[in-house]
């Protein structure tokens, strides 16, 4: 009966790593937006928040935090291009969960590898797991990047960039091309043999070790299972990678009409389209503040791009709190409640491998 069916009990996870990111992130963000507050705020800001829409508020929010079912459903194309069987509502609790984890980690690392680990429990194989969210990760910088060209143009017109903003800006831009490079020279050898690399390379002590050879073994087949799952997505169809870049495009698009809305709930919707334009910049800025959750440069930064927009400072400032609030207190509440219910799922049904054996099998 074993044949593959060994059971792999709870979630290696250093929750205390993550409670100490928590506290970092909502701790750094609580005192720097009190003190945008103090510093910002006049006369004018009650004034705003009495016109302030209960709508549009609540139209904001639900478009922050319902942007994720539209990377769920990408999620279960590319999980079923690879021959994966997950029910959507565990991808679910897998994009919130990741959400999470990226929010509690320096530079955002926590969200893709947080992503990978739920899928491989969730029955993928690693090589699967850590496939889907690539692939799907390069879909959206290939759209970034195709459009950073516009975006710059815009930026510069609706307000000046700065010479620090643009150097950010190139920075993603050399980062996306970076990551790009690595994922199509996955494509271009799926047969790398990295096992045997590694072991040819090794000392010879490590070498006579069993235990050490049955992880370069298994290494090496979880490499030809990220390319090998890499190519099934590719060659998806038309059709399937239309409708994974359209998914792709409603997640960024949703997500940058969040804090514009919540500024028309303000009375100030003369400044919408200035207002996606800023939130284009600060999106892709975010992950490159190395502190979780990106707390107090985040919204500093934000401040910073949405004073160049709006007419008053006092205005960007209480922009600076609704959005933190939408953004990321609710994303916290939601995502660590999926990353709980996460836990719980790999508590009560550990995971049974059986995919791994069946993909050693396929001759790749």
């Amino acid at each position: 009966m074993d044949g593959g069916h060994r059971e792999e009990k709870g979630l290696s996870v250093d929750r205390s790593r993550i409670r100490r990111g928590l506290l970092a992130a909502v701790s750094l963000s609580t005192v720097t937006l009190v003190v945008i507050s103090l510093a910002t705020m006049g006369k004018e800001i009650p004034s705003a928040l009495s016109r302030l829409s209960p709508f549009y508020l609540a139209l904001a929010v639900t478009l922050s935090l319902g942007r994720w079912l539209w990377s769920a459903l990408r999620m279960r194309l590319l999980v079923r291009a690879v021959g994966g069987d997950i029910s959507f509502s565990h991808l679910v609790k897998t994009v919130f969960g990741g959400y999470f984890t990226g929010m509690v980690t320096p530079w955002r690392a926590g969200g893709v590898t947080g992503e990978a680990v739920f899928l491989y429990y969730y029955g993928l194989g690693a090589g699967e797991a850590a496939a889907v969210v690539s692939f799907g990760a390069c879909v959206s910088s290939i759209l970034l990047m195709l459009s950073f060209p516009l975006s710059i143009w815009l930026a510069q017109e609706s307000f000046r960039l700065s010479f620090t903003l643009k150097g950010f800006l190139f920075s993603a831009l050399a980062v996306g091309l970076l990551f790009l490079a690595l994922v199509l020279f996955s494509l271009l050898r799926p047969q790398a043999a990295l096992d045997r690399v590694l072991l040819r390379l090794s000392p010879p002590f490590l070498r006579k070790r069993e235990g050490y050879r049955r992880f370069l073994a298994r290494l090496g087949q979880e490499v030809r299972s990220f390319s090998s799952s890499l190519r099934r997505m590719v060659f998806l169809g038309r059709a399937k990678l239309a409708a994974v870049t359209a998914l792709t495009l409603l997640f960024w698009l949703t997500g940058f009409l969040a804090v514009p809305l919540a500024l028309v709930g303000l009375g100030y919707g003369s400044y919408f389209w200035k207002s996606i334009v800023a939130q284009l910049v600060v999106q892709i800025l975010m992950p490159f503040i190395p502190i979780p959750g990106g707390s107090g440069l985040g919204e500093v930064g934000f401040l910073y791009v949405y004073s160049r927009v709006l007419p008053d400072v006092g205005l960007a400032g209480l922009l600076t709190l609704i959005w933190r609030f939408v953004d990321f207190y609710l994303g916290i509440l939601v995502g660590g409640a999926a990353f709980l219910l996460i836990l719980r799922d790999v508590e009560r049904h550990p995971r049974k491998p059986v995919r791994a054996e069946r993909d050693s099998g396929e001759g790749l």
